[in-house]
């Protein structure tokens, strides 16, 4: 069942404004800075080979599997303690709350099946553009959706604390790091991190709208999304998006051989 309420037919994806979200592009400016300044003053080989190994655990575990397939798409079964420490996971990978994820992914996902859609969801703009606009901005549509979370995931009371703490859990990481491997390991195991994480979701998700295979055609909807077929594996599966679309509700992400998907793994 999906969680958009269209409001009995009257909200539509196509109109709307794209506004400079402040706390946001702070956000992103800070850790773009010490990622950029830190990482480059600190490096190290440990700290290098300890921000990859988090990047992919995180990702792939915390972000693919946690929160994309299972809280987004519900679409494995595991308890509920595995459940919300990969979603706490996925939230130290993406900064945004378990709230504020299931939201933009099902504003996005309704956005994609419907006739038309604003420039904001197709990713159709110069990259530069729409890099700005994913990581700095936000939309406000003239007359938006309402997402209404089922029961487990609004009673969820880790949830809702980890969406009020979202960017405060970097904090005990942080201390920790510092604890084995000094500021060298802070910068790269928090800011390079956030930093590459943010960036290659964005670039998966610009890439699959524009460039890529397109086996199966939806009729009806504004967006095709397509397969990476040279980017499976990087992107821990998340590159298949053509066979996402088409099936939403499985935690397959990949169907054919040399199709890797190591968040199916």
């Amino acid at each position: 069942m999906s969680r958009v309420d269209p409001n009995s037919g009257r909200s539509s994806p196509v109109f709307g404004r794209v506004y400079w979200s402040s706390t946001k592009s702070i956000w992103m400016t800070l850790v773009s800075m010490g990622a950029i300044l830190g990482g480059y003053a600190t490096f190290s080989w440990s700290a290098l080979l300890l921000c990859l190994s988090m990047s992919a655990v995180i990702l792939c575990a915390g972000y693919s599997v946690g929160i994309h397939r299972r809280l987004i798409h519900n679409s494995f079964e595991c308890p509920q303690w595995l459940e919300n420490f990969l979603v706490y996971l996925g939230v130290l990978g993406s900064t945004v709350g378990p709230y504020s994820a299931i939201e933009q992914h099902d504003l996005q996902d309704w956005a994609h099946r419907q006739p038309k859609c604003h420039r904001y969801f197709s990713h159709r703009q110069n990259p530069l553009l729409d890099w700005y606009w994913t990581l700095h901005c936000d939309i406000q549509l003239e007359c938006p959706p309402i997402v209404r979370y089922e029961p487990r995931v609004s009673q969820n009371h880790f949830y809702q604390w980890l969406e009020q703490t979202k960017k405060l859990q970097q904090l005990p990481l942080a201390i920790a790091l510092y604890y084995f491997g000094g500021w060298s390991w802070v910068f790269w195991g928090i800011y390079v991190r956030i930093f590459l994480c943010a960036n290659v979701q964005w670039l998966t998700q610009y890439l699959a709208h524009n460039w890529g295979d397109r086996p199966r055609k939806l009729s009806n909807v504004s967006v095709q999304l397509k397969n990476l077929p040279f980017a499976g594996l990087l992107t821990l599966g998340e590159g298949w998006q053509n066979n996402h679309q088409a099936f939403p509700s499985s935690a397959r992400f990949s169907f054919y051989p040399k199709q890797y998907d190591p968040g199916r793994w």
